[in-house]
């Protein structure tokens, strides 16, 4: 009896025994994982595992006292047991401890991983704004000189039809910056429907228009059949409308090497709603087709399918999850029916609200079939009246002179007095001087000040006249936030002329009395009937404007090429960014005036850097910068352009400089480097004439690459024509 006593409480001593140690390795893990600041988070924790030392020192006691009995009774027997029993319910209730505790890591990961989650969101965010900036002001540049070039009606129908294409292309490119920042809201839960009337013959005419352009030379054929018994004129969010479609259309187009691409539009009744007619779009083609598997993946954001037999097809893999958000939010349907081989079929359904005005009808319905309906997107765009405003008055804030050469360019048609300023620094100057203008027109991401502060300073002086945000952000939620700011109008980057019109009519026309229009219309239609014998012997406006603009631009690029260059510090991440941009921005303003050659280079260049290779910057980068300067300098010579760039040395200068090359020449002997780019480094920080500069230049270039007798010789050169 002793022995069956002794052995049932010495084994609830050890199950409580390990059960405390099991009891205290999961908190020190819960302590641990959950990052608490104390071991025993909470009071009953403790309280738990004092108890359990209480009930431990028991058994102990136990053990002792069954030891020292004589002869334990039944009664001991039962007590021994109850200690026996009592120690397995704690290792039960421990068991379901650990279980908790293992719950309550669970739940802590997951709370990291959302906060992990949310700040990638937000870093994808900040992503996409700086993102749609970059790409949309060059995209501001490409589509405003085509929009002003569409101005003048002398213009030879070749030349036309070029920009119409340009145009076209653009505005592809366009659709899919507007792809990605689509996402941007779809996500954010911003994207909202604009619901208006929209003529349901032009929508299929545009998109039907602008898909022509994706056959290119495939042997494509692309049929379109319109029901007759559609209705002419329905309510809803055009522009998505015509979204979902091309993006179904770009598909069926994408992967279609031979065949068919047919495009059905026909109305179904709405059982649900009698105010809505489901407006259904049929694309079907005879492409590579797509197995089950592919299928179920087509809607997944980023996911282009089958990406393998498509690597050399473009796109960013979210025009189909854009499509099925749209859908969804316009509460329709999209399905899909493929197989490999084959072709596929997407059948999209979407309620569209009624309205009283009579359907399409045979004959239009058969002209939309030949695609004949005048006119198309990218002329529709510049046919619009503009009111001549020859009373008004607007300033353009942009950091970049080309924007604002595009910004003057599209309002030349209105007679406006346009002024300018380069800097939130600089138009603030002009405001604080008294300056009133009916518009200004404010740049939203601008260095070192950006609109919306200068608009607030603006604001802060009692200036109450308009400000409009111009900005190549398009994220969600910016409207709203330059609204909040002080701004009284948002536009953004490319600029939509229509959307122009619109501002210059609320803010500056509508606020004119009657008879200040009757006169600029009388003036302006007498102007239109007179003698325009010399409108002909103009020369293009664009060209010299442009070129000047791209030089100014050039140079600015220069100078921060020229040092980075004289650092030879490509591996520095800040140095290796900033090379990136303006290299960047060379190759697009090259590839604007024609420099194909040099464009080349200078992608070739930005594609180095973005990859790391330095050993092909440092080896091509200088040549590349001699040749870009020599051809700034012949497209537009210095001395035309500034009175800056005219600026002779003084003699205390150019005595300075001779001291200062002396000193080049001695350091360039010991073939000390370090000393030799200090030397340069001092003389950088002076204004020099244009010979004085070319010097400095060469001999930076001869650093780079420890050319130090070509260094010192240069400097000896410069040193024997100043006569020393």
């Amino acid at each position: 009896m002793r022995v069956l006593c002794v052995s049932l409480v010495s084994f609830g001593a050890i199950i409580m025994l390990f059960s405390i140690y099991k009891y205290c390795k999961s908190l020190i893990n819960l302590k641990i994982r959950m990052n608490a600041e104390k071991l025993f988070g909470d009071r009953i924790y403790a309280v738990c595992l004092l108890m359990m030392v209480f009930f431990l020192a028991g058994y102990i006691i136990s053990i002792a006292g069954f030891t020292s009995e004589d002869v334990p009774g039944t009664q001991d027997l039962l007590i021994a047991c109850i200690f026996f029993l009592g120690a397995i319910f704690v290792l039960a209730m421990i068991t379901m401890l650990r279980r908790m505790f293992s719950a309550m890591i669970e739940n802590s990961n997951l709370a990291v991983a959302r906060e992990a989650a949310e700040q990638s969101n937000k870093a994808k965010s900040e992503f996409l704004s700086n993102m749609s900036h970059e790409i949309r002001t060059p995209m501001n540049a490409i589509l405003g000189i085509t929009e002003i070039q569409f101005q003048n009606e002398a213009l030879d129908p070749g030349v036309k039809e070029a920009f119409d294409k340009i145009y076209a292309s653009g505005d592809m490119l366009l659709g899919i910056i507007n792809d990605i920042l689509d996402l941007s809201k779809i996500e954010a839960g911003k994207l909202e429907l604009i619901i208006d009337r929209y003529e349901t013959a032009s929508l299929i005419n545009d998109t039907a228009q602008l898909n022509m352009m994706r056959i290119a030379g495939k042997p494509i054929k692309f049929e379109l059949y319109a029901d007759e018994n559609i209705p002419s004129v329905f309510e809803g969010d055009e522009l998505r409308v015509k979204q979902i479609l091309n993006n179904l259309l770009s598909n069926s187009f994408k992967y279609t090497a031979e065949g068919t691409v047919k495009l059905s539009v026909y109305p179904e009744d709405d059982k649900k709603n009698e105010e809505y007619i489901t407006l259904v779009f049929k694309v079907s083609d005879t492409g590579q087709g797509m197995t089950k598997e592919q299928v179920s993946k087509l809607f997944d954001e980023y996911s282009q399918f089958n990406r393998e037999a498509n690597r050399t097809t473009e796109g960013t893999g979210l025009g189909m999850s854009i499509t099925r958000n749209l859908v969804q939010m316009m509460n329709g349907s999209i399905d899909v029916e493929s197989e490999p081989g084959k072709g596929s079929v997407f059948i999209v359904r979407l309620p569209q609200r009624k309205t009283d005005t009579g359907v399409l009808g045979r004959d239009l319905a058969d002209n939309l079939q030949q695609f004949n309906v005048a006119g198309t997107m990218q002329m529709k765009r510049v046919q619009i009246t503009r009111e001549p405003m020859p009373y008004g008055s607007v300033l353009i804030v942009d950091d970049v002179e080309t924007n604002i050469y595009v910004a003057k360019g599209l309002m030349a048609p209105y007679g406006l007095t346009v002024d300018s300023a380069d800097s939130g620094f600089a138009a603030i100057e002009k405001i604080k001087r008294g300056n009133v203008y009916d518009i200004v027109f404010m740049d939203h991401m601008m260095p070192k000040m950006d609109g919306i502060e200068a608009t607030k300073i603006i604001r802060s002086t009692g200036y109450t006249s308009p400000v409009v945000a111009l900005t190549a952000n398009a994220l969600a939620g910016q409207a709203e936030i330059f609204l909040e700011s002080g701004f009284d109008d948002f536009i953004s980057k490319p600029i939509d002329i229509r959307q122009l019109n619109i501002v210059l009519n609320k803010h500056i026309r509508d606020k004119q009395p009657p008879e200040v229009l009757e006169a600029a219309r009388a003036k302006r239609a007498g102007a239109d009937s007179g003698d325009t014998s010399t409108e002909d012997n103009k020369k293009p406006v664009v060209d010299p404007r442009f070129a000047e603009i791209f030089a100014r631009d050039a140079r600015k690029s220069l100078a921060v090429l020229d040092e980075i260059s004289e650092k030879g510090d490509y591996s520095s991440e800040e140095n290796i960014k900033t090379y990136v941009i303006n290299v960047h921005g060379m190759k697009s303003a090259l590839a604007n005036v024609g420099e194909t050659k040099l464009s080349e280079i200078a992608q070739r260049l930005e594609k180095a850097g973005r990859d790391g290779e330095i050993k092909l910057i440092e080896s091509e980068t200088p040549a590349f910068l001699l040749s870009l300067r020599d051809f700034v300098n012949e497209l537009v010579p210095v001395a035309d352009t500034s009175e800056e760039d005219n600026k002779a040395t003084t003699e205390e200068d150019r005595e300075y400089l001779i001291e200062k090359l002396g000193e080049l020449k001695a350091v360039c002997a010991e073939y000390n480097k370090k000393k030799a780019k200090e030397i340069v480094t001092q003389l950088r920080e002076k204004e020099w004439s244009r010979p004085a500069r070319e010097l400095l230049n060469v001999i930076s270039e001869h650093l780079l690459h420890s050319e130090f007798d070509e260094t010192a010789q240069a400097a000896a050169d410069y040193i024997k024509r100043n006569g020393q």
